[in-house]
């Protein structure tokens, strides 16, 4: 898969990584907050001056005192930009998914398709325990305007829907990256990529480094020569007020933070990004099924279970446990070549990629686990599981729908079920008639927030 600027330099260049040494008395199991300290990024900030310094430097949402989205713009010099780095952390028996999220009131450039209010970009450290308080590095995900870049010195990780765009460099423990600046084409400013051990485009650029201080920039020139320390701060600040949509609040619409700026709503929370670089994964998985997200781009991961036990960040859990097909559809040779699609307000998450079994005769119930069977993606998981975790309002729609999936004609319709559940609603269909009456279904959805 092609990949822009940066992604595409970076996955020629050889890089190298080093690694903290182990805390002997660090005994105890490390606290979430511990662990995104612990590896923390040295961010690497290009800043340009022709849109004021300023509005490359990160800073928390509410810098101005307030959590109005819409007057972050105008409120850029009339308030210290204390530096801080936004976190979350979600974890499956095996691994850590460490999110790190720069904020930017401004993003700007030279056109009005470059500039909005507000900008969140981001970088997902995949983190393989291993019996210490902190892990292992495995790999990390970076996010750069709806393009997703994947960085790992793993030589035993393959590519897998996506490529491996490079190495990662290190500061003891902590992962180098590149953050753009505003006005640097081609992808708007802002953009998260490994950082490759270049000086600074333009000759300036700071260093944001983790220091458990929020330093407010005195001086951005220079080539990487000034450094600040940065502050974690949970992502909770945002999670918690996700429903605080309309003008003038946090959020101009789900998951978009309000801004009334040039391009209105444009900065987008982890939880409705999509990588529209592949059409592999499906928008929210950076943050609502980092598992399936990461084992989706890549192979070669080694034991990778998708269950997690420790998931503060969907809304609701989707599970298809199997399907039986009622009628012969196919109209050459009878039979029926049965996947699932899983709509959620009318956007899929998942699809034939994941499940599909060719020439079901009717009366047999098949098991649902994706990447069997004849999935496109084939043995594309390294385990195989039937769920889906997404972020969306409550009472949304959420469709279970069978399809005969024909490549002459299109795919057939095989029925639909379809439930709006409320928060704390379980919503269990066992081997349940679709619509039309041509399959059944086993299925359980969990609204739990």
């Amino acid at each position: 898969m092609f990949k822009k600027m940066i992604g595409t330099v970076l996955a020629g260049m050889l890089l190298f990584s080093s690694f903290g040494a182990f805390n002997p008395h660090k005994a105890q199991a490390a606290s979430t907050l511990e662990i995104a300290e612990y590896w923390a990024p040295e961010f690497y900030q290009d800043v340009n001056d022709t849109y004021g310094y300023s509005a490359d430097f990160v800073t928390n949402f509410d810098y101005d005192g307030d959590w109005v989205g819409n007057n972050n713009w105008e409120n850029l010099n009339k308030y210290p930009m204390k530096s801080y780095i936004y976190y979350s952390v979600v974890e499956t028996s095996s691994h850590y998914f460490i999110g790190y999220y720069d904020y930017h009131a401004r993003d700007d450039g030279p056109t009005v398709f470059d500039k909005h209010e507000n900008d969140l970009e981001g970088v997902l450290v995949i983190i393989r325990k291993d019996g210490t308080p902190y892990g292992t590095f495995q790999l990390m995900e970076t996010v750069a305007h709806n393009q997703f870049y994947q960085y790992t010195n793993d030589p035993s990780i393959t590519t897998g829907a996506d490529n491996i765009d490079g190495g990662v460099l290190f500061n003891g423990t902590h992962p180098k990256v590149f953050i753009q600046s505003n006005g640097q084409s081609p992808i708007g400013g802002h953009g998260n990529y490994a950082y490759d051990g270049t000086g600074a485009p333009g000759g300036d650029g700071i260093v944001y480094y983790y220091g458990n201080r929020a330093d407010v920039v005195t001086n951005a020139s220079g080539n990487y020569t000034n450094k600040y320390s940065y502050d974690l701060v949970s992502f909770d600040e945002f999670w918690k007020r996700r429903n605080d949509i309309g003008n003038g609040q946090t959020f101009g619409s789900w998951g978009k933070l309000d801004g009334d700026t040039y391009q209105q709503d444009s900065a987008a929370m982890p939880w409705v990004w999509d990588d529209l670089d592949d059409n592999a994964t499906f928008a929210g998985d950076f943050l609502s099924d980092p598992a399936h997200m990461v084992d989706t781009h890549l192979n070669g991961l080694g034991n990778f279970p998708h269950t997690y036990i420790n998931h503060p960040y969907y809304s609701h859990r989707i599970q298809v446990n199997s399907v039986t097909s009622l009628k012969n559809r196919d109209p050459f040779g009878g039979k029926s070549d049965i996947f699932v699609k899983i709509r959620v307000n009318g956007n899929g998450v998942s699809d034939d990629r994941l499940w599909k079994k060719n020439d079901v005769p009717t009366n047999t119930a098949y098991n649902v686990a994706w990447g069997t069977m004849d999935a496109t993606f084939g043995n594309q998981y390294s385990e195989y599981y039937n769920d889906r975790y997404v972020n969306v309002p409550a009472n949304s729609q959420i469709n279970v729908e069978v399809y005969d999936s024909d490549g002459v004609d299109g795919d057939d319709e095989m029925g639909i079920l379809s439930a709006y559940p409320a928060v704390g609603q379980t919503v269990e269909w066992n081997n349940t008639t679709t619509s039309n009456g041509e399959a059944k279904v086993k299925a359980t959805i969990w609204a739990v927030r």
